[in-house]
This record gives C-alpha cells, structure tokens and sequence, in this order.
C-alpha cells in the first residue's frame, strides 16, 4: 500500500496512463486499500465511487470507525 501511498502523494489522477491502474489496485486490493482512499481528495475520491459503486458501503463503513472517523478532515463527514 506504501507505493498507491506515494502515487497519491503524487497526484496519481494527473496521471493520465497511471490513474486507471491505480484505480484497478485499489479497487482489487479492498479493504487493504481504505486508507489510500481516504487520502485523495474529495473530487477523485467520488469519481472512484461513481466508477466502482460496490466500494462505497464497505469504505463507509470503515471511514465511520471511532479510530479512522477522528482523523478524517472535516470534508469527509457529509460523505461518509
């Protein structure tokens, strides 16, 4: 998870013949994958929901965990 880490440190989404691959490791690599995903920002974040609709209750659900739900920003909690 440490590389999808960097490539969002990066702006993977910027990275037009990267993003789709990243979207296919996260998309796979669930629920490992949770927090890289809470580590986009709100736009990418609701793009990968609209493309991979089955991540969201399962992503929800550990976005809304006491532990992850505090060290979320602000802008997370209308959306999980």
């Amino acid at each position: 998870m440490g590389i999808l880490s960097k490539l969002v440190s990066r702006q993977v989404w910027r990275l037009p013949k990267l993003w789709p691959g990243f979207l296919k490791c996260v998309s796979q690599t669930q629920p490992h994958s949770f927090p890289v995903l809470l580590e986009l920002p709100m736009p990418q974040l609701e793009s990968i929901m609209k493309k991979f609709p089955d991540l969201r209750p399962p992503l929800t659900a550990y976005a809304n965990q006491p532990t992850i739900r505090a060290s979320l920003p602000n802008s997370f909690s209308s959306w999980a």
